[in-house]
């Protein structure tokens, strides 16, 4: 099963607009609503801080 596009979208940008804060009350996994799974999609998409 592979993710919606707009998901698959929007999760390379949501790091960047918060920093790379990720699990923060003003990070990226809050601000997509996707707390507990964000670190597992970015891996799986290959995103990660260079």
């Amino acid at each position: 099963m592979s993710m919606p596009s707009p998901e698959r979208e929007r999760i390379p940008q949501a790091p960047e607009e918060c920093s790379w804060v990720i699990a923060d009350p003003v990070g990226a996994a809050t601000k997509l609503g996707k707390r507990t799974s964000l670190q597992y999609k970015m891996q799986k998409l290959g995103i990660a801080r260079n």
